[in-house]
């Protein structure tokens, strides 16, 4: 019997209708090694070595489907399996909305937010009365564009003919209406604005904050007062304090609100908004700088760091050695003051499934239901490289503090160990990762 369970890794083609599922063992398959699907074509259930190891599947597949049997001696398998029927309306609009962790919808005037470093209250209960979403970054200048080029002008606001000819673009019109160029949401007290990474908050409405002026540009960091993380920063131009999603645990009276959601499920819906507002592919993440030598972690003792193409070493390794092996293999560091992360995103809205995934609160591995996910290629970058990248408009820029630089790139490093090794790596370059996007409770 083996003493390890095989990885099985699925996920759904939705282009061609197919379910790709792989298989890695840690010893070669034999005569009793045997794959097939469930009755209702909803699990891949393997045999192998006297175990048994069931996959629900990222999509439902034609049960009465003959999958192919095994080559002796193999210990990595694949196939391709038909899926039944046609894609629903609602899993394609699933798939295409881009929804974040904590949107007004979800919240209500009883929820309250602790840091999630140390539990301390920051925004107490009944503090917000109203919770809204702000639109996104680029709403004024899209308004704006609206309001000048919309089908039926108004005379007082186009002249000529023509209308483009001698056509009047005047900021105050679209200012005086509430949506030009130069509008902006200011903090309000009782109301809590919500964009996709961050809550913006009248000064007074949050508690427990210790505010830190930087030596750069002036920047005034929001730290927590009783465990000195920074959890956001003063917004000068809002006249408000944003606090980061990620730093925040949720308690609330609501049983369907997600108290702690991960990393990667807030900044993959920052990452979408970015990608489809510019029309590209990658991304580079940047370690904002508040202060001469020092990250927006500037807080912490210890500076922030990821790892270095861990997945080269992840793709040599057997199932077992993976456990054993991972603290090790994500402690090469490599200071981010001269690094970069790029990604590049293959697929934005991937539905997979692994039957074993590390589980970064934990450290342990555990089975995974299908989820929704970007496929990402990612590599470490100096900085030089990134200012060429950015320059030649390739790629765009997020600028992140830190320690989430440093955090995201250890969750993507774990995540290849989802993957079979030979799923690891692209073209000896790219490290291949999964970044997991939100899925609100339906």
């Amino acid at each position: 019997m083996s003493s390890t369970k095989p990885l099985i890794y699925a996920e759904l083609l939705p282009n061609i209708r197919q379910l790709s599922v792989l298989v890695a063992l840690d010893a070669p398959c034999g005569p009793g090694t045997k794959a097939e699907l469930s009755a209702d074509g909803q699990r891949f259930i393997l045999q192998h070595e006297g175990d048994i190891t069931t996959l629900n599947l990222p999509g439902q597949a034609v049960s009465n489907f003959s999958l192919q049997k095994p080559v002796l001696g193999d210990k990595e398998l694949s196939w391709r399996i038909p899926v039944a029927g046609q894609a629903s309306r609602d899993s394609i609009e699933n798939a295409q909305s881009n929804e974040a962790p904590w949107s007004a919808k979800e919240l209500s005037e009883d929820a309250e937010f602790a840091c999630r470093d140390c539990g301390t209250i920051i925004v107490e209960k009944e503090t917000i009365k109203e919770w809204r979403d702000l639109p996104s970054e680029n709403w004024a200048e899209m308004m704006e564009f609206w309001h000048c080029h919309k089908p039926d002008l108004p005379p007082e606001e186009a002249s000529g003919s023509s209308r483009h000819a001698g056509h009047v673009h005047p900021e105050e019109i679209a200012a005086s209406k509430g949506y030009g160029a130069t509008s902006k949401f200011t903090a309000r007290t009782g109301i809590g604005f919500i964009d996709l990474t961050t809550f913006l908050l009248y000064s007074t409405d949050c508690a427990n904050l210790k505010i830190t002026e930087t030596t750069v540009n002036h920047q005034s960091l929001a730290s927590c007062a009783s465990c000195h993380h920074d959890i956001g920063h003063h917004d000068h131009d809002s006249r408000g304090i944003r606090i980061y999603k990620w730093s925040l645990a949720l308690i609330s009276s609501q049983p369907r609100s997600i108290k702690f959601p991960s990393l990667a499920s807030i900044l993959s819906s920052k990452c979408l908004e970015i990608l489809n507002a510019n029309c590209v592919s990658r991304l580079i993440f940047e370690p904002e700088i508040f202060s001469s030598g020092q990250q927006s972690s500037a807080s912490h003792s210890t500076s922030a760091t990821w790892p270095c193409s861990t997945t080269s070493t992840l793709c040599s390794l057997t199932i077992s050695e993976l456990s054993r092996q991972q603290p090790k293999m994500l402690s090469k560091m490599l200071s981010v003051e001269s690094s970069r992360l790029l990604l590049w995103f293959l697929s934005p809205a991937l539905i997979y499934s692994t039957s074993i995934c590390p589980s970064t609160e934990s450290g342990k591995f555990i089975t995974t239901l299908p989820k929704l996910a970007m496929k990402v290629f990612w590599k470490v970058i100096s900085a030089d490289e990134a200012k060429t990248l950015l320059d030649g408009e390739t790629a765009e820029g997020l600028m992140l503090p830190g320690d989430i630089v440093a955090a995201i790139g250890r969750n993507l490093a774990e995540s290849a160990l989802c993957l079979p090794p030979s799923a690891r790596k692209f073209n000896k370059e790219w490290d291949v990762a999964l970044m997991n996007r939100y899925q609100p409770s339906r």
